[in-house]
């Protein structure tokens, strides 16, 4: 005797809805079973007076009622906050325009960002990830708003860029956070720029330090308990600046652009200062570096000279093979000196306060590669990470990129990008291997594991985008970076590796609209994973879906967030 439940089945729909209500179904007959995939279902038809049940599944699938004994229908574990079918859903971006290009190129790993600027990079690492710390970089407004051109004005640089990657592929947005000036936890300072980060176990915690230039006159300290803030100013004024003992306008005119080194014996020490005004210019002297004290925001000792030829700003500092190496940027009227205009030199010591011997360039001025987008000043950190030595540096690929569709950007607007390249560094003789502009690619490095989705991911990670904006803002007695998309806005990460399969989708969202999950570039068609309907637009929300199409367990070598309104997002994850 054939059975049909569809009493079972119809109180189903009633309780759950046909949109990505079932997971699959399964027909028996004669004790077999057929199955299938229900994740894309709109509807069933049931049509008992004929005789026959009509499945509506990714294929329409006609079948008697003698050829049935059963169905049997899952549900997920997955309940979908989406109210919409999966028709009206994929219908809202039947009239949103979406652009697939993107600034930074989809596939080239430089410069690590594309929907923001950031120069004068530093790393640290912590556990299994590298922060990069940077100036904030931006096209400047004037009073009335309106872009500020024809200036290398770094006057409104009073913030800091914070981003980190496990992978130095996929990048997260930690927010562009104050730091200088009203609103900034350092007040006194007009300015932040080129910072240094050094981490520390002080009375069993570990603390945070951010060490920035106040403009070219001092060095200020902030601390925080985590890498990416918020910061708090333990001092209430500089750390060092020029009525600091040897450290006078005299023989340092510019006392900015510090290093931090914490040593083997958790001693740490502190480099900075450049310039030449009034001093011989092969030979200026006006580097310094200093002990810090224990708490790390007090000096242990007087800062002592360090003698660079042609230095003029950029210190750096890195402990290879027992030995300390100072490296620095020199200015750009070297007449042919070593290490030539514009470039990274670096020198040697067995003492982290010197004496240090100059051995040579190490980093050619990134303005020579093609891509680039031209040269200008230069800057630079040098950072071991997971076994291998990276060099960070900027330039102006990005700005060269967005010049034909912003008119405000012109060659005197300073709008800088983050880079990273691998380096050549001999452990054993504590040697440097010097880096050609030849050798620093738009390619840049290759990715290093793949992207865990499962995680709890900050909205504002991303490999590319196209108008994506990020926001750093206080949420109750927390501090959030989102991801802001509009209609038509995207981002993409890098090789998702889902081996342990999902079947789910949850974020914390804010907005009106629907995000899709693709695993194909927007505008072509492909594979849709899934779609989030967004309907707060006051309000954050959690969001969860099952999935409209399963990514094969593995990885996804691109996986698309696409937006068909204005959307901000916290965070997500998708469910194993």
């Amino acid at each position: 005797m054939n059975r049909l439940f569809f009493s079972t089945i119809l109180s189903l729909s009633c309780s759950l809805g046909w949109a990505q209500a079932y997971r699959s179904m399964s027909i028996w007959n004669d004790g077999k079973s057929t199955d299938y995939q229900l994740v894309a279902v709109d509807s069933l038809q049931f049509v008992s007076d004929s005789n026959a049940v009509n499945l509506y599944t990714k294929k329409n699938v006609s079948l008697k009622a003698s050829d049935i004994d059963s169905i049997t229908i899952s549900v997920p574990d997955v309940t979908s906050t989406n109210k919409k079918t999966v028709s009206q859903l994929k219908s809202e971006f039947s009239t949103v325009k979406i652009d697939a290009t993107s600034f930074k190129p989809v596939g080239s790993n430089n410069p690590l960002m594309g929907h923001k600027f950031g120069a004068d990079p530093w790393g640290m690492v912590v556990g299994d990830r590298l922060y990069v710390y940077m100036t904030d970089d931006h096209l400047y407004r004037s009073t009335n708003g309106q872009p500020i051109t024809g200036s290398f004005d770094y006057t409104d640089c009073k913030k800091i860029a914070i981003i980190s990657s496990e992978d130095l592929v996929n990048w997260t947005d930690h927010g562009t956070q104050p730091v200088a000036g009203s609103g900034g936890p350092a007040s006194w300072a007009s300015n932040m720029w080129a910072p240094c980060a050094a981490h520390k176990t002080i009375k069993g915690k570990e603390k945070y330090f951010l060490y920035f230039s106040n403009n070219s006159g001092g060095i200020g300290v902030l601390s925080s308990d985590t890498p990416y803030g918020p910061w708090t100013d333990p001092l209430g004024q500089a750390l060092i600046n020029h009525s600091t003992a040897n450290c006078s306008g005299s023989v340092v005119p510019s006392v900015y652009d510090p290093a931090v080194l914490i040593d083997d014996d958790g001693k740490a020490y502190l480099y900075f200062g450049g310039g030449t005004d009034n001093l011989d210019p092969k030979d200026p002297g006006s580097a310094r570096c200093v002990e810090l004290g224990d708490n790390m925001t007090s000096l242990n000792g007087d800062p002592v000279e360090i003698r660079p030829p042609y230095h003029f700003e950029d210190s750096g500092i890195n402990k290879v093979g027992g030995k300390y190496l100072y490296s620095y940027c020199a200015h750009f009227n070297t007449g042919g000196g070593s290490p030539g205009n514009g470039n990274i030199g670096y020198m040697k010591s067995d003492n982290p306060l010197g004496p240090f011997t100059y051995v040579g360039k190490c980093f050619d001025n990134p303005g020579g590669a093609s891509w680039s987008g031209g040269g200008g000043n230069n800057h630079h950190a040098i950072v071991e990470f997971k076994g291998k030595y990276y060099m960070l540096y900027h330039n102006r690929a990005l700005k060269s990129a967005m010049r034909s569709s912003n008119p405000d950007i012109n060659d005197n607007v300073e709008l800088r990008s983050t880079c990273i390249n691998v380096i050549s560094v001999d452990t054993v003789r504590a040697t440097i291997k010097n880096l050609s502009s030849s050798e620093i690619t738009q390619a840049g490095v290759k990715q290093l594991k793949n992207f865990d989705p499962y995680v709890k991911v900050p909205g504002a990670t991303m490999a590319w985008e196209n108008n994506v904006t990020t926001e750093y803002q206080k949420v109750g007695n927390n501090y959030i970076c989102t991801a802001n998309l509009q209609a038509g806005s995207w981002m993409c990460l890098s090789n998702v590796g889902f081996e342990e399969g999902t079947k789910g989708f949850t974020a914390r969202v804010k907005g009106r609209g629907i995000i899709k999950i693709c695993s194909v570039r927007p505008g072509k068609t492909g594979t849709d994973i899934a779609y989030v309907e967004v309907e707060s637009p006051k309000m954050w929300k959690n969001v969860t879906v099952p999935l409209v199409s399963v990514p094969k367990n593995g990885v996804t070598a691109r996986l698309y967030f696409v937006s068909s309104g204005n959307i901000s997002i916290d965070y997500w994850s998708f469910i194993k």
